[in-house]
């Protein structure tokens, strides 16, 4: 039987010289593979989902926590952030004892106050008249309680009969005070430079309710916001006017440098506090477009979300336009619509 003999130098596989021509090949075809993947800048196909992601994180954060929220847009830096209002403390007061319990771990120590069945929503913290009582709470001891940036500070409030006093002070910072004739004084203290650009504690701006805002014996809500624009109070939800002129101008809030007190030791407030929350404004990562990609001129330096996740009102009467502009001259446009919708 005849048998086929296969040469001993023909073996399956490559010699030597082809594998090397094989290698430089693919060195070629992945070199010039690079060259056009290193020409393609794929910044620019991403800026516009980037714009529209911080815009509807802001507004989002605004529906969630049923607070207002802001985009700030820096045209020179080509930045964008978002701002808005996250819980930090709140105290129910439904303990009794020495401990005033706040949610996150965050106690203070009663110092004379009572605590009472007849509060807004189950127990509440009461200061009998004349008994200078008061309660503390260490907050310039946590982080969280940063309140440069703005802050909101809502809580149940009922007058036991006439007098006023101070019924909360965050520190030097931020405090709520009430007059004989029940009107409500509400106040921040401002971060200001001297002459030496050295930080210093500014005078306190009032917002001050017309006299009987609040009467002895009725619960009323109590809502005190400030975000660097404006100052805001609320009674049972509805916003009020101040009865003096505010100038914030921007400015930052002092530094909570000692315990918030609740009462007044000095004048004695007489009335009962309940369903406590402090609220600080705290920003997002700022994000920055590629280098081939800037806003527009005519691109607005904030969009501004109610605590519905609105476009508010207030700042803008259209839907909101941000446009970015890319290196070849092609523009994307970003539509806030007035019920908040991003397109």
């Amino acid at each position: 039987m005849a048998r086929w003999r296969t040469s001993g130098s023909r073996t399956s596989g490559m010699t030597l010289l082809e594998l090397l021509l094989v290698m430089g090949l693919i060195g070629v075809l992945m070199g010039a593979g690079a060259g056009l993947l290193a020409s393609v800048d794929l910044g620019p196909r991403a800026a516009k989902g980037m714009v529209q992601g911080v815009i509807r994180a802001a507004r989002n954060s605004a529906v969630a926590r049923g607070a207002s929220s802001l985009v700030f847009i820096d045209r020179n830096a080509r930045s964008i952030r978002a701002e808005a209002l996250e819980v930090v403390g709140t105290w129910h007061f439904e303990g009794q004892g020495e401990v005033v319990r706040g949610a996150f771990e965050i106690d203070g120590t009663n110092l004379g106050a009572v605590s009472v069945e007849d509060g807004y929503a189950g127990r509440a913290l009461a200061f009998p008249r004349n008994s200078h009582a008061r309660a503390e709470v260490p907050l310039q001891l946590y982080s969280a309680f940063d309140l440069s940036q703005g802050f909101r500070i809502e809580l149940a409030l009922r007058l036991d009969g006439g007098g006023g006093g101070r019924v909360l002070a965050l520190g030097e910072a931020v405090g709520i005070d009430v007059n004989d004739e029940g009107a409500l004084s509400c106040w921040f203290a401002p971060l200001v430079l001297d002459s030496t650009e050295r930080e210093m504690k500014g005078g306190r701006q009032r917002f001050i309710a017309p006299a009987g805002s609040l009467v002895p014996g009725t619960w009323r809500r109590i809502a005190f916001q400030y975000d660097r624009r404006e100052v805001s109070v609320e009674l049972d939800g509805v916003r009020i006017e101040s009865t003096e002129e505010l100038q914030p101008d921007g400015a930052p809030v002092w530094r909570l440098e000692s315990p918030m007190v609740i009462g007044d030791t000095q004048r004695g407030f007489t009335g009962a506090i309940d369903a406590l929350r402090l609220s600080a404004v705290t920003a997002s990562e700022t994000a920055f477009l590629p280098e081939s990609v800037e806003f527009a001129a005519d691109a607005p330096k904030q969009v501004c979300f109610d605590a519905g996740g609105n476009l508010d009102r207030g700042v803008h009467r259209e839907p909101a336009i941000v446009t970015i502009v890319y290196k070849d001259g092609r523009t994307a446009a970003i539509k806030v619509g007035l019920y908040g919708t991003v397109e």
